[in-house]
């Protein structure tokens, strides 16, 4: 999946807004971001076991792109692979970066190895790699066994101890022109401090303009745990009041859910719902995925092949208000000025009341 947009890094998930998976959503898309990149894997372990599941969930219900990464090492290429592999399929991620730094210099048979068993397994999904921003300082690294299998370059713009983005953005891009195989490129600047050296926000501004005007489809930055922090505040400002619109803004589970009615598609359906979700109509309460379904499998029984129409309101980030109509079935049957309210957990349905008649 191509990002598009502004994104944010995510190391420690308990670092960023205390480990709220809610609040993590809201600030995500007060900032208009299109992505957000959470570590999954350490080398062969999985990372940020217990909150990665909801806060992917979550983002995914909010129509954020939930990309995922892995810091690898080469000392156990296909231990690294299965883990990667077993944590996408898990989760269910938009994308997934690679990160491949220091360790893996001069690594050019396990870096084949862990990039081949990862393609095999994940043939369809977008993969980057996450590395240093001047290959022609790290030549040790195997620059051709992972980019091969990647789609995207995500060079690692950080521009420390300077104050130049633009430039060493510039100089990334035109470095990487010359190592095989060329791909697109998404930049990662610079949100943290480190030995006493620390972007301004007009350099953030800057660095996002200069990716934007050059034609770069997305860039995000390193890290949402300190740019996201009190100290790092006027970095993270600088970031979501830059506007970078992208072609498909996040869609309202609303919309998702009635365009899932709309084909009449139980999975899709299905998966905008908690597994313990409840939903009450004035003549029955369904409570679980199982029941849910059943709800569904008679309403398109009863108006076959309907058109629905509907308005929201969004009464609150977890709450909505909705008025809608099936209509043209093929049956001649028909539902108007329908009423739903939906509450929302960890951006899936957890609560959906829905007032109804078929006529």
């Amino acid at each position: 999946m191509k990002l598009e947009g502004k994104g944010f890094y995510i190391w420690k998930i308990h670092m960023c807004e205390g480990g709220n998976v809610a609040q993590i959503v809201k600030r995500a898309r007060d900032a208009n971001l299109s992505h957000v990149l959470i570590k999954i894997a350490d080398g062969a372990r999985a990372y940020n076991v217990d909150l990665a599941t909801p806060l992917v969930e979550a983002l995914k219900g909010a129509g954020i792109q939930a990309w995922g990464w892995q810091f690898v090492y080469g000392n156990e290429p296909f231990g690294e692979a299965d883990i990667a592999i077993h944590r996408i399929n898990t989760l269910g991620l938009d994308g997934f970066i690679v990160n491949a730094e220091v360790a893996y210099k001069n690594k050019h048979a396990q870096a084949s190895a862990y990039m081949e068993r990862l393609r095999l397994n994940v043939p369809d999904l977008h993969i980057g790699l996450s590395s240093f921003r001047y290959p022609q300082y790290h030549r040790e690294l195997p620059w051709t066994e992972f980019l091969s299998r990647c789609d995207t370059n995500f060079p690692q713009v950080y521009w420390m101890q300077a104050h130049n983005p633009a430039q060493q953005t510039d100089q990334s891009i035109a470095q990487f022109q010359n190592i095989f195989p060329v791909r697109p490129i998404v930049p990662t600047g610079a949100a943290f401090a480190e030995w006493g050296w620390r972007p301004t926000p007009a350099e953030v501004r800057a660095f996002l303009s200069h990716a934007k005007t050059i034609g770069m489809s997305a860039a995000n930055f390193w890290s949402w745990d300190y740019a996201g922090s009190m100290e790092g505040a006027d970095l993270w400002d600088a970031v979501a009041d830059f506007d970078w619109p992208v072609q498909n803004p996040p869609r309202d589970i609303a919309e998702i859910l009635f365009d899932a009615m709309s084909g009449g598609l139980l999975d899709p359906i299905s998966a905008l719902y908690q597994p313990n979700a409840i939903l009450v109509t004035s003549r029955h309460t369904y409570q679980g995925l199982a029941g849910i379904r059943a709800h569904y499998t008679n309403l398109f029984q009863q108006v076959r092949g309907a058109k629905y129409k509907m308005e929201i309101r969004v009464l609150q980030d977890n709450l909505r208000q909705i008025s809608w109509d099936a209509l043209e079935a093929v049956n001649g049957k028909a539902v108007q000025n329908a009423q739903d309210t939906i509450g929302l957990r960890q951006g899936l349905i957890q609560y959906h009341s829905r007032v109804y008649d078929v006529t």
